[in-house]
C-alpha cells in the first residue's frame, strides 16, 4: 500500500460543518483548528463512514511543523462503513514514522509542532462524503518524575574504530575521531547546555586534559534537486563528540552529562552524571596543521612552523545582488555546497589557498526567524545549514584551502545598514528577549545565548584544520554599537554615548575572545573586521591580547581618496607611520575590496585584482586581500592573479623581526611608476608596476629603460635578480651582479602593467 502522507502530496479538503469528501486515490486531509499544544500528543475524532467509501480506506494521525517536517502513525486494518471513535497517542513509544525523511520523533521535534490532524488514503478513486465530529488535539499525560529529578540513560553508543575484543578504540594523528551516543530521556531543546550539556573529557598521553564538548547531531542527506540542494533527515538526532588527536599514544575518554533546569541558569551540580569510556589509541606521527598567529612573528601565520600566506577571495555566500546591480553578473542559483564545490575547486586550481565564508541569514546561519524555510527561532540550530557546512569544509581541506569563517554580519545589529534587525530572532517582535540591537552586546541574555551557540560550533567545527579562524563580526563598526551608528531610543531609553557605545564594544569583544579561546581546544584564531579601510578601527580593540588577527576592508570611499589607488591603501594599512595597523604587531588581512563599496570600472577593477596580492605582500600584510566580487571574477574567468602570486611566493617566507616594507625610487620615460619592496637580510622582494594603471586601469605605458634604485650606500657584493611577469607568474630573466658598493640601479625588463622581482646575496 502507498501512503502519500508528506505534505506535497496531499489535496487538503474544505471542511463544510462536518463533512469531508474523499480525493482518493490522492490522501485526504484534515488539519485540527486552532493552535497546537507541543509535546507528545493525543488525537482523537469521531469519524462516520458511508455505504459507498472504498473497501480499503485507511486513515492515520499526522503532526508537522511549519516547515513540513511530517510525522505519522496509521491505524490497524480499514475503515469500515458505519462510526468509528479514532483515537492516536502521538509519542516516542507509538513508532512515528517519518515522511519522506528518516527522523525520530523526539522530545526536542515534539516541541516544534505547528499542525496536526487525520490523513485518510485509498488506492481506489473516490469522492465518497465522512463525517468527522469532534477532532482535537491535547497534550498527553505525563507521569511524575522521582524526586523530581530527570534519571539519563545513554544508548546507542557508538565510537569510531572500536575494537570490541580488545575493548579499545583506534584512531590516527590529523584524522577526526568521534563518538555518538542517545541520551534518554532526550532534552526538549538539545542546543540549550543548561537544559543539557554533555562533554568528553581525553586525558592526552602528556597528561594534559581536553575538554570537547559534544554537539546535536541531525543526520542529513544533502542532494542535488536541480534548482536547490535539498538536505532530508537521515536517522535519529543524536548527540556526537568529535576529536582530532595531535600526539600518538593512550588516551584515557570519559564522558560528563549535565542536566539543569532549562531555564538559562548554572544547572544542577548535583545532575552530573560520569561515564568512563574504553581508552583511544593513537597511531601515527605528532600532527599540528592548524593555521595560527605565528609564535616567532606574530604578523604572519604558520603551520606547524612553516609560512603560511593566505591567498583567495570572498566567498560570503552563493550570490551576490549588488554585483549583478552593479558588476553585470548573473545572479547565481543558491544550490547551497553544490554552489560552492566548484567555485572551491576553480579557486584551488588557480593556486589559492583561501576563502572568507559568512554564515548570515540567507547563507549558513544556524538561527534565524523562525518563520524562514530551515530555521527554528533563536537557540534552535539549522541542521541542514551545519551539514552544508561540515561539507564546505571537507571540500575546501581537501583542495588545501582555509576558511575565515564569519559568525556575525554586522546587518543583523543594525537598524541603518543593510537592516536585518528587523528579522533577527533576538528581537522581541520573533519572541525574542531584546527590544534593540544594541542589546545585542549589552544583555546577559544576549551573552548567554551567544554563548550557546559558540559552544555548538566550536564543537561542531573547530577540528577542522579547514577552519582559519573565528570572525566574531563583519564591518562592526556598522552595528547599533558601533562608532558609525546612533539609535533612535525608545521612549524612556536613554541614548548611550559615542564613549559608552566604544566601551560596550571593547568590552563585548574582550569578552567573547576570551570565551572562544577557553573553549577551543586547538587554538584557531579569533579576529573581528571594520568597513572602509585601516583608519576606521578602534585601536583599543585592536590592542586586545584575544584578537589574534585584524580584518578590515579597503574601499576608495573616502573624501580625499579620489585620484588614490587601492596598492596606496593597501600599502599604508600596515607602513602608515602615523595610523597604520602595523603598530599593532598582529596579522592584518583585507577581506573585502574592489572601488568602493559599489564597485568601479571594469578596468579599474582587473587591475585591482591584479595588483592587490603584490600590494599586500610588499607591505607585509598577513595574506593577499580578498576580492569582494566574487561573481565577477568567478564568471568571467578573471583566476590568473591567485595562481601568479602563489607561484611567486613558492619557497619565499616573510617572517623574521628585520622584515620590513620599503619604497623604492623608479623610474621611466613613459610614466611615474609605483615601486615597493619587502626585504630581509640578505633578501628582497620587490614589485613595479605603472602608476596610472593602478590608478584607473587604463591605457598602461609599454615601459623601456624603466630604472629601480635599490639604495645608494648598498654593500658590495655578489648579487643574483630575478625578474617576474606579475600577470603569469613566471620567470622572465635572470642576472648575476658583481655590485662593487655604494648606488645599485637595477635596469627593468620592458613591461607593461606590473613586474615582479627577487635579489638575493649570492653564497661565496
Amino acid at each position: 500500500m502507498l501512503i502519500l502522507g508528506f505534505l506535497p502530496f496531499c489535496a487538503p479538503a474544505p471542511l463544510h460543518g462536518q463533512e469531508l469528501a474523499l480525493q482518493a486515490p490522492l490522501t485526504t486531509m484534515v488539519r485540527a483548528a486552532g493552535a497546537i499544544p507541543t509535546g507528545d500528543l493525543v488525537i482523537a475524532a469521531t469519524v462516520t463512514v458511508p455505504v459507498d467509501a472504498p473497501g480499503d480506506l485507511g486513515v492515520g494521525a499526522f503532526v508537522a511543523d511549519r516547515h513540513g517536517q511530517w510525522f505519522q502513525r496509521c491505524g490497524a486494518g480499514v475503515l469500515a462503513p458505519g462510526r468509528h471513535r479514532l483515537r492516536f497517542a502521538l509519542d516516542a513509544a507509538s513508532s512515528l514514522l517519518s515522511e519522506p525523511d528518516r527522523a525520530a520523533w523526539t522530545a526536542s521535534a515534539a516541541t516544534r509542532t505547528a499542525q496536526a490532524g487525520l490523513f485518510f488514503w485509498s488506492a481506489s478513486g473516490s469522492r465518497a462524503v465522512l463525517a468527522v465530529e469532534g477532532l482535537e488535539v491535547t497534550a498527553a499525560a505525563s507521569g511524575p518524575l522521582a524526586n523530581g529529578r530527570v534519571r539519563t540513560v545513554l544508548t546507542d553508543l557508538t565510537m569510531d574504530g572500536f575494537d570490541a575484543r580488545a575493548q579499545i578504540a583506534r584512531g590516527t594523528t590529523g584524522e577526526r575521531w568521534s563518538l555518538n551516543v542517545m541520551p534518554a530521556p532526550f532534552p526538549t531543546n538539545p542546543y540549550d547546555p543548561a537544559e543539557f550539556a554533555l562533554d568528553a573529557v581525553f586525558t592526552a598521553p602528556d597528561g594534559k586534559e581536553l575538554r570537547v564538548p559534544g554537539f546535536a547531531h541531525q543526520p542529513l542527506r544533502l542532494s542535488d534537486r536541480g534548482d536547490r540542494e535539498d538536505a532530508r533527515c537521515d536517522g535519529a538526532c543524536r548527540f556526537a563528540v568529535r576529536f582530532r588527536p595531535r600526539l600518538p599514544g593512550r588516551y584515557h575518554v570519559r564522558l560528563e552529562i549535565r542536566r539543569g533546569s532549562g531555564d538559562g541558569g548554572e544547572g544542577d551540580a548535583a545532575a552530573l552524571l560520569v561515564t568512563a569510556l574504553p581508552d583511544l589509541e593513537v597511531a601515527g606521527e605528532p600532527w599540528d596543521e592548524y593555521a595560527r598567529v605565528d609564535p616567532a612573528d606574530p604578523r604572519f601565520f604558520s603551520v606547524a612552523g612553516r609560512f603560511y600566506w593566505p591567498v583567495g577571495l570572498n566567498l560570503n555566500g552563493t550570490f551576490d545582488t549588488r554585483c549583478r546591480e552593479r558588476m553585470g553578473t548573473v545572479l547565481t542559483p543558491n544550490r547551497g555546497t553544490l554552489t560552492y564545490l566548484p567555485r572551491l575547486e576553480r579557486l584551488a586550481a588557480a593556486g589559492g589557498n583561501a576563502v572568507e565564508i559568512w554564515m548570515s541569514s540567507w547563507n549558513l546561519a544556524l538561527e534565524w526567524r523562525a518563520d524562514w524555510p530551515g530555521y527554528a527561532g533563536l537557540g534552535r540550530y539549522n541542521q541542514a545549514n551545519a551539514a552544508r557546512l561540515d561539507a564546505i569544509l571537507d571540500a575546501a581541506w581537501a583542495r588545501g584551502i582555509r576558511v575565515n569563517l564569519v559568525i556575525n554580519n554586522h546587518g543583523q545589529a543594525s537598524p541603518h545598514e543593510d537592516r536585518q534587525w528587523k528579522d533577527n530572532p533576538y528581537n522581541q517582535v520573533h519572541g525574542g528577549p531584546l527590544g534593540e540591537p544594541y542589546e545585542l552586546f549589552t544583555s546577559p541574555l544576549a551573552a548567554a545565548a551567544q554563548q550557546h551557540l559558540r559552544r555548538y560550533l566550536v564543537a561542531r567545527f573547530a577540528d577542522h584544520p579547514a577552519i582559519l579562524g573565528w570572525k566574531l563580526w563583519s564591518e562592526v563598526n556598522l552595528t547599533a554599537a558601533g562608532d558609525s551608528q546612533r539609535d533612535r531610543p525608545r521612549p524612556g531609553v536613554p541614548e548611550a554615548t559615542m564613549q559608552e557605545r566604544r566601551a560596550t564594544l571593547r568590552r563585548w569583544h574582550e569578552q567573547a575572545a576570551a570565551r572562544w579561546h577557553a573553549l577551543d581546544i586547538y587554538g584557531h584564531g579569533v579576529t573581528t573586521h571594520w568597513s572602509s579601510d585601516y583608519r576606521t578601527p578602534d585601536r583599543a580593540i585592536t590592542a586586545l591580547p584575544g584578537l589574534d588577527y585584524l580584518c578590515i576592508d579597503a574601499y576608495l570611499n573616502r573624501p580625499g581618496d579620489e585620484g588614490g589607488t587601492l596598492a596606496d591603501l593597501v600599502w599604508n594599512g600596515t607602513q602608515d607611520r602615523s595610523g597604520g595597523l602595523g603598530a599593532a604587531g598582529k596579522p592584518l588581512l583585507v577581506t573585502e575590496y574592489g572601488g568602493t563599496w559599489l564597485a568601479g570600472s571594469k578596468n579599474e577593477l582587473e587591475a585591482q585584482l591584479a595588483s592587490a596580492p603584490w600590494a599586500g605582500l610588499m607591505s607585509g600584510n598577513g595574506g593577499a586581500p580578498m576580492m569582494w566580487w566574487f561573481e565577477w571574477v568567478d564568471q568571467g574567468d578573471r583566476w590568473t592573479s591567485y595562481g601568479a602570486i602563489t607561484r611567486f611566493l613558492r619557497g619565499e617566507d616573510l617572517r623574521g623581526a628585520d622584515g620590513h616594507g620599503v619604497v623604492l625610487a623608479g623610474g621611466s620615460p613613459h610614466g611615474p611608476l609605483w615601486v615597493r619592496a619587502w626585504t630581509k637580510p640578505g633578501r628582497m622582494l620587490g614589485y613595479v608596476a605603472d602608476a596610472r594603471w593602478l590608478g584607473n586601469g587604463s591605457g598602461p605605458a609599454r615601459h623601456e629603460l624603466a630604472t629601480v634604485t635599490i639604495g645608494a650606500t648598498v654593500v658590495a657584493g655578489a648579487l643574483a635578480v630575478e625578474w617576474w611577469d606579475a600577470d603569469a607568474g613566471t620567470v622572465l630573466s635572470r642576472e648575476r651582479i658583481a655590485h662593487g658598493g655604494g648606488r645599485l640601479e637595477l635596469k627593468v625588463p620592458v613591461f607593461s602593467r606590473h613586474v615582479g622581482f627577487k635579489m638575493w646575496r649570492e653564497k661565496l
